[in-house]
């Protein structure tokens, strides 16, 4: 069973309102739409769009949202970044999907309604053969310090045990350890990395962890089902260069340890990784 099948299985008998972000993409938009009516083909809950003027008349003209009106709900708003979450905070939704609002509004929006000053956002990736592996940090800001990181990961074993996944985690650095001495920031990232590896072992000692050096292809045929960036900048160029170039995919990243059920989408994501949004909202809903 892959990860996102333990995900749609606890889908079954679910029913809730979700949130989800539209942009200024017609054409994406459209992918949020046609994932919206593939979710409710197999489950009853309702689903609320959050747009401006713009995007809602798109949506609103179209023959798929008139035929599914019923479970589909507009919210026209200036600032739908904003008025998605005051939905969250009110209770009229039970979890959000980013969908295809901006990140850099949206991510202030967030910070503001919920009073945190950082976030972590952990990935559901899938490799082009079809291996799938939780990934981060993903966001250029994320995991820019070696306590960021322990706090990271500490939130990211929680949720493989909750998943009753036992945790096989690798530890990416920008370098070999024997390349130590070659560049101050390689050092920094191979040194970050042999000390996570050494905190977890004494912390966690049940918890498999290693250090595998530059060498992400390593940690992909070990079968590690975690999978940890130097940063957030290498973690998102890894994230894009799998998915918009090298035949992966991903479904969404969970928002951890914030007190919301909220999972990030790339504005520009594929249809996949939308649906694999809404079903790994949906499952963390209680």
């Amino acid at each position: 069973m892959s990860i996102l099948d333990i995900f749609t299985s606890k889908v079954e008998g679910k029913i809730t309102n979700i949130g989800i972000g539209l942009g200024d993409s017609e054409a994406h938009n459209l992918k949020v739409l046609k994932a919206t009516i593939k979710l409710l083909e197999i489950n009853k809950s309702s689903v609320y769009f959050f747009g401006d003027k713009s995007s809602i008349n798109q949506i609103s003209k179209n023959t798929l949202y008139k035929k599914n009106s019923k479970r589909i709900f507009l919210i026209e708003s200036n600032e739908p970044e904003a008025e998605i979450l005051n939905y969250l905070g009110k209770e009229l939704i039970s979890c959000v999907v980013r969908g295809s609002l901006g990140s850099s509004k949206f991510l202030q929006s967030l910070k503001t309604s919920l009073n945190i000053s950082e976030i972590a956002r952990l990935a559901l990736l899938e490799t082009y053969k079809g291996q799938q592996f939780f990934f981060g940090p993903v966001g250029i800001d994320e995991c820019n310090n070696i306590k960021n990181k322990k706090i990271f990961l500490e939130k990211a074993i929680k949720i493989l045990e909750a998943l009753n996944l036992k945790p096989k985690i690798s530890i990416l650095s920008g370098g070999r350890v024997g390349d130590l001495g070659r560049n101050p920031d390689v050092d920094k990232t191979i040194n970050e990395a042999k000390e996570l590896v050494d905190y977890f072992k004494l912390e966690h000692p049940k918890v498999e962890i290693n250090h595998t050096e530059i060498l992400i292809e390593k940690a992909i045929n070990d079968k590690s089902n975690l999978i940890i960036a130097p940063n957030g900048i290498s973690g998102n160029l890894i994230y894009r260069t799998l998915v918009h170039l090298g035949g992966g995919k991903a479904y969404g990243a969970i928002y951890m340890d914030i007190g919301h059920i909220i999972i990030d989408t790339s504005r520009v994501g594929a249809f996949s990784e939308i649906y694999g949004g809404f079903i790994l909202a949906l499952a963390l809903t209680h």
